[in-house]
Formats: structure tokens, C-alpha cells, sequence
């Protein structure tokens, strides 16, 4: 019988139980690990001699290759151990459906373990079709689930789907127990809280055009080391993220870099542009000693493939923005230390003590998916309301929800804080209107401090000509810094 797919590693068949249930039979090729083995072998040794060029002539680069490669090859030896990936298929299956994702139209096929060994893996078989197959009007529509159940992998449970090619992507026919399936779960990857923390703090920095903490965000993520230039940092980032985060795809990103050169069609243009660029990437691998972290590079595999089934059906279609309402809803969720400061970052002006309330608005309409954007569409404008924005029904709902626990615990904290000052104030008020009308015996009046008065009431200030955007915290400066 012919396979219904076929790959390198593998060959998958339909077939059916005799209890009646129709199930897929992936079989692994036979000799496969030998072929793999050598394949590595050579590529290992080949890292390993551009690894000593690098050294040679380059080294203030810091990318390890040869451990990229290993990382690389450790997931290629796990792949081929089936009973790892039935485990990983369940472990998935349960991370998902503790989310609330497999209610929302994501299904992970059933495992049947007792049938799977290290090269042959028995799953439920679904029906339906590849969702790169799909028209464009549906893949918009399911690539938001598929999105949310990426993001949700990669920043909430920090176990996630490495290969989330079109093929592993199934638009079930039968919906009723999900709209999309994943399948083929050998190749994923891990994260750590602290990596997962740094990742969400990067996408705000870049979809705000904050490229100074950037660099901060990519020093924790072992990406920059910590004693870069900065000066040469932020502009490249800059001129390399800031067409990436418009969208748009691989040629999009082209068109946006020539333009951001100069690179105008003519030939003044082209020549000064191809300097400028020449220049800049001289400078990259000259004066900045990047590095790219093993797990790094499964992530960017992940995303990349993402995004090219959702260009599909969205040309314009950018993974930071888009993941930007999933970050915004996970910092007015969670109460966690580190996703607290993140948010307190976004929502207090610099240096005043001050709440914002444009930016909490802001903040609102984008953990509901409306977006404020900067001039050009590309960037989140922390500072302007959407125009067509929630309403307020909806944002008091959403902010009285377990959805928004972060946001009101910092509310609580100032609230607490206020109410704080104002009762010691008001006691050292009563105090001293006490001290100062009891009577004060002869014999003590050289050893006692006169009496207190109030100062004069100063003139109320003249009112701005503008209305200021935030409201100042008065027990900021009684906090002291």
C-alpha cells in the first residue's frame, strides 16, 4: 500500500484498528540513523574548521557553531526516537488544553502508546487539509489560532513546536473537537522562566521602538555581550529590526533596507547604499561580537515558518505586532516580580513617579487587539489612543477580569500607598493642633519646641494650557528613590 506522506525519515500510512478506530502509522526508513550519523559527522567537522577561521580572522565573534550544530543534532537524534516524540505529542496535548487552547479550536491528536515503539509511532488519524492549502480568507482566520497556540508554547509554557511547517498544520474537516490540528512532534524545544521573561520584554522594546532597552533585553538573552558599544548598536538595530518589524515577508524586508540606504534605482544611489550597507556589516562583524544561543535558533526556525504560511493569506502580515495583544494580555495577567516591572516599565512616565493613563489605555485596547500605531503603521505608539478604540463597557469588563490581576495589583500598591501618606499626614496634622492647644506649664516652657503653624496656603497654580496626560503620584517623592 502506498504511504499517504512521505519524507526523509519516515513514511506515514493509514490504517485501522481492530477496535475500528482509524489511526496513522508513521514508520521510520530503514538504516536511517546510519545515513543521519555520517551526514552529522561530516557537517560537525566542517563546523569545526569554519569555527577555526572564525577565531582566526574574526575573533571577536562569539557564536559557537560547532554547539549550534550540536544543538541541531541532538534534535535530529531525538527525532528519530519515536517514543520520544509520542511523549512530547502528549506533553504538548496536556500544556495546551491547562491553557484553555484545546476549548479555543487547537486539537493534538491522541497518542496510542501501547502500540508505539522507537521506530513506529501510532497516532489518531485526522482529516483534513494542509492549512497552507487553504484559501487565503481562511488561512487569515486559523493562522490567529495557530498563532496564539505558538505563542502560548513559547512564552507561557516554554515548550514549543520547533517545525510548524504547513505540513504539520491540518485544517480538520471535522470540527467539533478543534479547528486546527498539530501534528509531528519531533522536533521541539525548552525555555527557561527567565529566557521566556527576557523574550517578552524584547518584543515590547521592538514593537515600541525602544531599541536602547533592547540591547539591555539581548545582553540577558546572551545575544549581545555586556561590555558592547552601544553607540554602534542602536543605530544597526535600527536599520536591520526596525523593516523586519513592518512585515511583509523576505522581499518586503529587502525593499525596506534598500530604502532605508538610499537605494534609490539609480546609480548614485546604488553605489553610496552598497557602500553604507558594506560599511555596516563591516562594522557588524569587525566591532560587535554577537553571539546566537543554541535554543535561539530553533526559535527563529519556528518563526520563520510561521510566518511563511501566514503570509499566505496576509502579505502584510509581521510576527511582533501581531504577537504584541498576546504580550500585552500577559502583562496585565500575570503578578510575577518580573512581569510586574515589565509592565510598570510601559506604564510610567520616566523619572516623575506618574501613571500614564494614556499609556494604560493604550495598554487595554492592545491586550484586546486594537493597536495604536505610529506614524506609517509600523511601531506601537504607547502614547496616542486609538482612534477606534474599545469602548469603555468593554475595558472596565476586561480590567475587572482575572485577565488584568497584574494591572490591579499595581493599582492596589499606589492605592495603599495613598491612603498610607494620607493617614500619617493626617496624624501629624492632629498631633500638632493638639501640642499647640494644650496648656504648657511654666516650668517645662524652655525645654519644649515652640508650637507648629501651618504655613500659608500658597496661590493655586495657573491651569496648563494643555491637560497633562498622566496623573501625578503624590506618595511617588514620599517614597524616596
Amino acid at each position: 500500500e502506498e504511504p499517504v506522506a512521505a519524507a526523509s525519515l519516515a513514511q506515514v500510512y493509514k490504517a485501522r484498528r481492530v477496535t475500528g478506530e482509524w489511526v496513522a502509522v508513521k514508520i521510520q526508513r530503514p538504516d536511517v540513523l546510519s545515513i543521519v550519523s555520517k551526514d552529522l559527522y561530516v557537517l560537525r567537522r566542517a563546523a569545526e574548521v569554519y569555527q577555526g577561521l572564525i577565531t582566526q580572522f574574526a575573533p571577536q565573534q562569539r557564536t559557537d557553531y560547532v554547539a549550534l550544530l550540536n544543538e541541531w543534532a541532538v534534535g535530529f537524534y531525538t527525532e528519530l526516537d519515536f517514543m520520544n516524540e509520542a511523549n512530547n505529542q502528549m506533553k504538548v496535548k496536556r500544556l495546551l488544553s491547562e491553557q484553555g487552547l484545546s476549548s479555543e479550536g487547537v486539537y493534538i491528536p491522541e497518542v496510542y502508546t501501547e502500540l508505539c515503539t522507537r521506530r513506529l509511532l501510532v497516532t489518531e488519524w485526522v482529516d483534513g487539509i494542509k492549512l497552507s492549502d487553504c484559501p487565503p480568507e481562511e488561512i487569515r482566520e486559523y493562522i490567529a489560532i495557530g498563532q496564539e497556540c505558538f505563542l502560548t508554547q513559547l512564552l507561557q509554557v516554554g515548550f514549543f513546536h520547533s517545525d510548524p511547517h504547513p505540513g504539520n498544520i491540518i485544517r480538520m474537516d471535522d470540527q467539533t473537537k478543534g479547528k486546527i490540528a498539530l501534528i509531528d512532534f519531533g522536533l521541539v524545544a525548552s525555555l527557561e522562566q527567565e529566557d521566556m521573561d527576557n523574550i517578552v520584554n524584547a518584543v515590547i522594546h521592538l514593537a515600541n521602538k525602544d531599541y536602547t532597552s533592547l540591547v539591555d533585553d539581548f545582553i540577558n538573552l546572551k545575544i549581545l555581550p555586556t561590555d558592547c558599544d552601544r553607540a554602534k548598536v542602536i543605530p544597526l538595530m535600527d536599520k536591520a529590526l526596525s523593516p523586519y518589524v513592518k512585515g511583509g515577508g523576505a522581499k518586503r524586508y529587502e525593499a525596506e533596507l534598500r530604502k532605508s540606504y538610499g537605494m534609490d534605482g539609480t546609480a548614485g544611489g546604488s553605489v553610496g547604499g552598497f557602500q553604507q550597507m558594506t560599511q555596516d556589516a563591516l562594522t557588524v562583524l569587525n566591532d560587535i561580537p554577537f553571539s546566537i544561543p543554541p535554543y535561539f535558533a530553533l526559535i527563529a526556525r519556528a518563526v520563520v515558518t510561521l510566518e511563511g504560511v501566514a503570509l499566505i493569506g496576509n502579505p502584510e502580515y509581521g510576527m511582533i505586532m501581531e504577537a504584541y495583544p498576546f504580550v500585552a494580555r500577559k502583562l496585565l495577567r500575570e503578578d510575577r516580580p518580573e512581569i510586574q516591572r515589565a509592565l510598570q516599565e510601559v506604564l510610567y512616565s520616566s523619572g516623575d513617579g506618574t501613571i500614564t493613563v494614556d499609556r494604560l489605555v493604550v495598554l487595554l485596547n492592545s491586550a484586546m487587539g486594537v493597536l495604536a500605531r505610529q506614524a506609517g503603521g509600523a511601531f506601537v505608539d504607547l502614547d496616542s489612543i486609538p482612534e477606534q478604540g474599545v469602548s469603555m463597557e468593554r475595558a472596565l469588563s476586561y480590567l475587572a477580569s482575572e485577565q488584568a490581576t497584574s494591572l490591579r495589583n499595581i493599582l492596589l500598591d499606589e492605592a495603599v500607598g495613598a491612603a498610607d501618606l494620607l493617614l500619617r499626614q493626617s496624624l501629624r496634622k492632629g498631633f500638632s493642633a493638639a501640642t499647640t492647644a494644650a496648656p504648657r506649664l511654666p516650668f517645662l516652657s524652655s525645654f519644649l519646641p515652640p508650637p507648629e503653624t501651618a504655613p500659608p496656603h500658597p496661590a493655586p497654580p495657573a491651569a496648563p494650557e494643555t491637560p497633562a496626560r498622566g496623573y501625578p503620584l503624590p506618595w511617588a517623592a514620599a517614597r524616596g528613590p
